[in-house]
Protein backbone atom coordinates (compact mmCIF):
# COMPACT_ATOMS: atom_id res chain seq x y z
CA UNK A 1 0.00 0.00 0.00
CA UNK A 2 2.82 2.40 0.87
CA UNK A 3 4.49 1.86 -2.52
CA UNK A 4 1.21 1.92 -4.44
CA UNK A 5 0.17 5.48 -3.49
CA UNK A 6 3.44 7.15 -4.66
CA UNK A 7 3.15 5.18 -7.90
CA UNK A 8 -0.34 6.61 -8.46
CA UNK A 9 0.94 10.14 -7.80
CA UNK A 10 3.79 9.59 -10.27
CA UNK A 11 1.40 8.36 -12.97
CA UNK A 12 -0.94 11.32 -12.44
CA UNK A 13 1.96 13.77 -12.61
CA UNK A 14 3.11 12.25 -15.89
CA UNK A 15 -0.37 12.44 -17.40
CA UNK A 16 -1.07 16.00 -16.26
CA UNK A 17 2.24 17.64 -17.00
CA UNK A 18 3.90 15.41 -19.58
CA UNK A 19 7.52 15.90 -20.49
CA UNK A 20 9.18 19.26 -20.77
CA UNK A 21 9.29 20.56 -24.37
CA UNK A 22 12.70 20.71 -25.93
CA UNK A 23 13.94 24.11 -27.02
CA UNK A 24 14.52 24.70 -30.73
CA UNK A 25 17.99 25.69 -31.81
CA UNK A 26 18.36 28.80 -33.93
CA UNK A 27 17.25 27.92 -37.45
CA UNK A 28 19.83 27.75 -40.22
CA UNK A 29 17.26 27.42 -43.01
CA UNK A 30 17.76 29.53 -46.13
CA UNK A 31 15.72 30.34 -49.20
CA UNK A 32 17.02 31.65 -52.52
CA UNK A 33 15.06 34.13 -54.58
CA UNK A 34 14.26 33.52 -58.26
CA UNK A 35 16.20 36.62 -59.25
CA UNK A 36 13.11 38.34 -60.63
CA UNK A 37 10.33 40.67 -59.52
CA UNK A 38 7.15 42.14 -60.98
CA UNK A 39 7.20 45.83 -61.80
CA UNK A 40 3.70 46.59 -60.47
CA UNK A 41 2.17 45.72 -57.10
CA UNK A 42 -1.03 44.58 -58.85
CA UNK A 43 -0.43 41.05 -60.10
CA UNK A 44 -3.00 39.47 -62.42
CA UNK A 45 -3.66 35.72 -62.57
CA UNK A 46 -5.68 34.00 -65.28
CA UNK A 47 -6.96 30.47 -64.58
CA UNK A 48 -8.00 28.05 -67.28
CA UNK A 49 -10.15 25.27 -65.75
CA UNK A 50 -10.85 22.01 -67.56
CA UNK A 51 -14.56 21.40 -66.83
CA UNK A 52 -15.02 18.93 -69.70
CA UNK A 53 -12.29 16.60 -68.42
CA UNK A 54 -13.34 13.75 -66.14
CA UNK A 55 -10.18 14.13 -64.03
CA UNK A 56 -10.88 17.79 -63.23
CA UNK A 57 -12.82 18.79 -60.10
CA UNK A 58 -14.76 22.05 -60.36
CA UNK A 59 -13.60 22.93 -56.84
CA UNK A 60 -9.98 23.19 -58.03
CA UNK A 61 -10.63 26.68 -59.42
CA UNK A 62 -11.90 27.76 -56.00
CA UNK A 63 -8.87 26.11 -54.39
CA UNK A 64 -6.45 28.17 -56.47
CA UNK A 65 -8.34 31.34 -55.64
CA UNK A 66 -8.27 30.34 -51.97
CA UNK A 67 -4.50 29.80 -52.14
CA UNK A 68 -3.95 33.28 -53.57
CA UNK A 69 -6.26 34.87 -51.00
CA UNK A 70 -4.38 33.14 -48.17
CA UNK A 71 -1.14 34.77 -49.33
CA UNK A 72 -2.83 38.17 -49.02
CA UNK A 73 -4.13 37.32 -45.55
CA UNK A 74 -0.77 35.95 -44.40
CA UNK A 75 0.90 39.14 -45.62
CA UNK A 76 -1.34 41.11 -43.25
CA UNK A 77 -0.53 38.82 -40.31
CA UNK A 78 3.20 39.02 -41.09
CA UNK A 79 3.39 42.79 -41.48
CA UNK A 80 1.40 43.26 -38.27
CA UNK A 81 4.01 41.22 -36.39
CA UNK A 82 7.26 42.11 -38.16
CA UNK A 83 6.78 45.29 -40.17
CA UNK A 84 7.62 45.62 -43.90
CA UNK A 85 4.20 47.23 -44.31
CA UNK A 86 4.92 48.07 -47.95
CA UNK A 87 4.15 44.42 -48.72
CA UNK A 88 0.48 45.28 -48.18
CA UNK A 89 0.60 47.16 -51.47
CA UNK A 90 0.76 43.80 -53.24
CA UNK A 91 -2.67 42.92 -54.59
CA UNK A 92 -3.83 39.99 -56.69
CA UNK A 93 -6.56 39.97 -59.35
CA UNK A 94 -7.79 36.50 -60.30
CA UNK A 95 -9.70 35.85 -63.53
CA UNK A 96 -11.31 32.76 -65.06
CA UNK A 97 -10.81 32.05 -68.72
CA UNK A 98 -14.08 32.44 -70.62
CA UNK A 99 -15.75 34.17 -67.67
CA UNK A 100 -14.02 37.42 -66.74
CA UNK A 101 -10.63 37.08 -68.42
CA UNK A 102 -10.87 40.58 -69.87
CA UNK A 103 -10.37 41.98 -66.35
CA UNK A 104 -6.82 40.64 -66.34
CA UNK A 105 -5.83 41.97 -69.76
CA UNK A 106 -2.41 40.44 -70.48
CA UNK A 107 -2.02 38.43 -67.25
CA UNK A 108 1.20 38.20 -65.30
CA UNK A 109 0.52 34.57 -64.38
CA UNK A 110 -1.43 31.89 -66.22
CA UNK A 111 -2.64 28.85 -64.26
CA UNK A 112 -3.32 25.64 -66.16
CA UNK A 113 -4.38 22.14 -65.09
CA UNK A 114 -3.27 18.72 -66.29
CA UNK A 115 -4.22 15.24 -65.19
CA UNK A 116 -0.71 14.19 -64.10
CA UNK A 117 2.94 14.91 -64.77
CA UNK A 118 3.51 11.18 -65.28
CA UNK A 119 5.66 8.52 -63.64
CA UNK A 120 8.88 10.08 -64.94
CA UNK A 121 8.27 13.05 -62.66
CA UNK A 122 7.81 13.49 -58.93
CA UNK A 123 6.00 16.77 -59.35
CA UNK A 124 2.54 17.98 -58.47
CA UNK A 125 3.03 21.50 -59.77
CA UNK A 126 5.41 23.43 -62.01
CA UNK A 127 6.01 27.16 -62.46
CA UNK A 128 8.00 28.43 -65.42
CA UNK A 129 9.32 31.93 -64.83
CA UNK A 130 11.20 34.00 -67.40
CA UNK A 131 13.41 36.84 -66.24
CA UNK A 132 15.12 39.63 -68.15
CA UNK A 133 18.72 39.06 -67.16
CA UNK A 134 19.66 42.72 -67.45
CA UNK A 135 16.84 44.13 -65.33
CA UNK A 136 15.82 41.29 -63.05
CA UNK A 137 12.19 41.73 -64.10
CA UNK A 138 9.76 38.89 -64.79
CA UNK A 139 8.47 38.58 -68.34
CA UNK A 140 4.77 37.85 -68.56
CA UNK A 141 3.23 35.41 -68.63
CA UNK A 142 4.62 33.10 -65.98
CA UNK A 143 3.05 29.68 -66.59
CA UNK A 144 1.94 27.63 -63.56
CA UNK A 145 0.76 24.08 -64.21
CA UNK A 146 -1.09 22.11 -61.53
CA UNK A 147 -1.74 18.35 -61.63
CA UNK A 148 -5.02 16.79 -60.53
CA UNK A 149 -3.38 13.42 -59.81
CA UNK A 150 -0.07 12.30 -58.35
CA UNK A 151 2.64 11.06 -60.77
CA UNK A 152 1.30 7.49 -60.58
CA UNK A 153 -2.01 8.83 -61.95
CA UNK A 154 -3.80 6.82 -59.25
CA UNK A 155 -4.38 9.21 -56.35
CA UNK A 156 -6.32 12.41 -56.94
CA UNK A 157 -5.44 15.57 -55.03
CA UNK A 158 -7.92 16.65 -52.38
CA UNK A 159 -8.98 20.27 -52.15
CA UNK A 160 -6.51 20.75 -49.29
CA UNK A 161 -3.73 19.28 -51.43
CA UNK A 162 -4.59 21.59 -54.31
CA UNK A 163 -4.62 24.66 -52.05
CA UNK A 164 -1.20 23.71 -50.68
CA UNK A 165 0.35 22.98 -54.08
CA UNK A 166 -1.13 26.13 -55.62
CA UNK A 167 0.18 28.18 -52.66
CA UNK A 168 3.66 26.73 -53.20
CA UNK A 169 3.65 27.45 -56.92
CA UNK A 170 2.31 30.95 -56.36
CA UNK A 171 5.34 31.56 -54.14
CA UNK A 172 7.54 30.75 -57.15
CA UNK A 173 5.49 33.06 -59.35
CA UNK A 174 6.10 35.87 -56.86
CA UNK A 175 9.86 35.34 -56.93
CA UNK A 176 10.76 32.69 -54.32
CA UNK A 177 12.79 29.53 -54.91
CA UNK A 178 12.90 26.41 -52.69
CA UNK A 179 13.66 26.68 -48.96
CA UNK A 180 16.24 24.29 -47.54
CA UNK A 181 14.22 23.13 -44.50
CA UNK A 182 11.19 20.78 -44.71
CA UNK A 183 9.67 22.13 -41.49
CA UNK A 184 9.85 25.36 -39.52
CA UNK A 185 10.97 25.57 -35.91
CA UNK A 186 7.36 25.41 -34.71
CA UNK A 187 6.94 22.00 -36.40
CA UNK A 188 4.76 23.26 -39.25
CA UNK A 189 5.47 22.37 -42.85
CA UNK A 190 7.69 24.78 -44.81
CA UNK A 191 5.48 25.80 -47.73
CA UNK A 192 8.38 26.49 -50.10
CA UNK A 193 10.32 23.26 -49.46
CA UNK A 194 11.18 21.25 -52.57
CA UNK A 195 8.82 18.33 -51.95
CA UNK A 196 5.29 18.07 -50.57
CA UNK A 197 5.55 16.90 -46.97
CA UNK A 198 2.12 15.28 -46.75
CA UNK A 199 0.55 12.18 -48.28
CA UNK A 200 -1.43 13.07 -51.40
CA UNK A 201 -5.11 12.23 -51.06
CA UNK A 202 -5.13 12.04 -47.26
CA UNK A 203 -8.32 13.71 -46.07
CA UNK A 204 -6.60 14.63 -42.80
CA UNK A 205 -3.91 16.75 -44.48
CA UNK A 206 -3.55 20.24 -43.04
CA UNK A 207 -3.40 23.59 -44.81
CA UNK A 208 0.11 24.98 -45.14
CA UNK A 209 1.03 28.66 -45.01
CA UNK A 210 4.03 30.81 -45.98
CA UNK A 211 6.69 30.89 -43.30
CA UNK A 212 8.39 33.91 -41.78
CA UNK A 213 11.40 32.96 -43.92
CA UNK A 214 9.26 33.07 -47.08
CA UNK A 215 7.81 36.42 -46.09
CA UNK A 216 11.23 37.83 -45.21
CA UNK A 217 12.47 36.84 -48.68
CA UNK A 218 9.36 38.35 -50.28
CA UNK A 219 10.04 41.61 -48.44
CA UNK A 220 13.51 41.58 -50.03
CA UNK A 221 12.18 40.89 -53.54
CA UNK A 222 9.65 43.73 -53.32
CA UNK A 223 11.58 46.23 -51.18
CA UNK A 224 11.22 48.71 -54.04
CA UNK A 225 7.59 49.13 -52.93
CA UNK A 226 8.85 50.99 -49.85
CA UNK A 227 9.75 53.99 -51.98
CA UNK A 228 7.80 53.67 -55.23
CA UNK A 229 4.48 52.37 -56.59
CA UNK A 230 6.28 50.86 -59.58
CA UNK A 231 9.75 49.47 -60.14
CA UNK A 232 11.92 52.27 -61.50
CA UNK A 233 15.25 50.44 -61.54
CA UNK A 234 16.56 46.89 -61.79
CA UNK A 235 15.39 44.15 -59.45
CA UNK A 236 17.66 42.12 -57.20
CA UNK A 237 19.80 39.29 -58.55
CA UNK A 238 19.21 35.77 -57.25
CA UNK A 239 20.14 35.79 -53.57
CA UNK A 240 20.21 33.24 -50.72
CA UNK A 241 18.47 34.61 -47.64
CA UNK A 242 18.16 33.50 -44.02
CA UNK A 243 16.24 34.99 -41.13
CA UNK A 244 18.00 37.58 -38.97
CA UNK A 245 19.41 36.38 -35.67
CA UNK A 246 16.69 36.02 -33.06
CA UNK A 247 13.82 35.97 -35.58
CA UNK A 248 11.17 33.31 -35.12
CA UNK A 249 10.97 30.67 -37.85
CA UNK A 250 7.32 29.67 -38.03
CA UNK A 251 4.37 29.54 -40.39
CA UNK A 252 2.31 32.72 -40.85
CA UNK A 253 -1.31 31.58 -40.95
CA UNK A 254 -4.14 34.00 -41.76
CA UNK A 255 -5.86 35.37 -38.67
CA UNK A 256 -9.07 33.40 -39.30
CA UNK A 257 -7.11 30.15 -39.35
CA UNK A 258 -5.14 31.15 -36.25
CA UNK A 259 -8.44 31.63 -34.40
CA UNK A 260 -9.73 28.28 -35.63
CA UNK A 261 -6.51 26.52 -34.59
CA UNK A 262 -6.76 28.14 -31.15
CA UNK A 263 -10.35 26.96 -30.79
CA UNK A 264 -9.33 23.46 -31.85
CA UNK A 265 -6.48 23.54 -29.36
CA UNK A 266 -8.82 24.59 -26.54
CA UNK A 267 -11.26 21.85 -27.53
CA UNK A 268 -8.45 19.29 -27.54
CA UNK A 269 -7.27 20.55 -24.14
CA UNK A 270 -10.76 20.09 -22.71
CA UNK A 271 -10.85 16.53 -23.98
CA UNK A 272 -7.44 15.83 -22.46
CA UNK A 273 -8.53 17.33 -19.12
CA UNK A 274 -11.65 15.14 -19.18
CA UNK A 275 -9.54 12.05 -19.89
CA UNK A 276 -7.16 12.95 -17.06
CA UNK A 277 -10.11 13.44 -14.70
CA UNK A 278 -11.57 10.05 -15.65
CA UNK A 279 -8.21 8.32 -15.24
CA UNK A 280 -7.62 10.08 -11.91
CA UNK A 281 -11.08 9.00 -10.72
CA UNK A 282 -10.41 5.39 -11.70
CA UNK A 283 -7.04 5.40 -9.96
CA UNK A 284 -8.57 6.93 -6.84
CA UNK A 285 -11.29 4.27 -6.87
CA UNK A 286 -8.61 1.58 -7.10
CA UNK A 287 -6.77 3.12 -4.15
CA UNK A 288 -9.98 3.10 -2.08
CA UNK A 289 -10.74 -0.51 -3.03
CA UNK A 290 -7.24 -1.60 -2.00
CA UNK A 291 -7.55 0.36 1.25
CA UNK A 292 -10.90 -1.27 2.08
CA UNK A 293 -9.60 -4.73 1.27
CA UNK A 294 -6.54 -4.21 3.43
CA UNK A 295 -8.63 -2.89 6.37
CA UNK A 296 -10.96 -5.90 6.27
CA UNK A 297 -8.20 -8.44 6.21
CA UNK A 298 -8.04 -10.07 9.71
CA UNK A 299 -4.60 -10.67 11.19
CA UNK A 300 -3.62 -14.33 11.43
CA UNK A 301 -3.72 -15.82 14.97
CA UNK A 302 -0.31 -16.23 16.59
CA UNK A 303 1.27 -19.66 16.37
CA UNK A 304 1.11 -21.74 19.60
CA UNK A 305 4.20 -21.69 21.77
CA UNK A 306 6.21 -24.86 21.46
CA UNK A 307 5.87 -25.91 25.11
CA UNK A 308 6.53 -29.51 24.38
CA UNK A 309 5.33 -32.33 26.60
CA UNK A 310 5.23 -32.09 30.42
CA UNK A 311 7.97 -34.26 31.91
CA UNK A 312 6.89 -37.07 34.20
CA UNK A 313 8.47 -36.50 37.62
CA UNK A 314 8.73 -39.60 39.71
CA UNK A 315 7.12 -39.34 43.14
CA UNK A 316 9.40 -38.94 46.09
Amino acid sequence: MRTFVPLVILVLSTICFGSAPSAHAASTATIPTEGGTWTSPTITILMTPQPTQTWFKASYAFDVNHAISRWSESLIAYTDAYGSNYLRKLSFVTCISGVNDTLCGSPNIQVRFIQSFGSQSSGLGLTDTRTQSSSGVFQAPTITTLAAYDPTNVTQLTDTDMINIASHEFGHALGLDHATAPVADDGSFELMFLSYGQVVGNLRNSLEAPSTLDMYALAYVYDWLASSSTLNGPGHPKTDLSLPSGATYSSVYPYAEQIQMLQNSVGQMRIEILIVAVVAGLLLALVLVFAILLSRKKPAPPAPNPWGSVPNTPPV
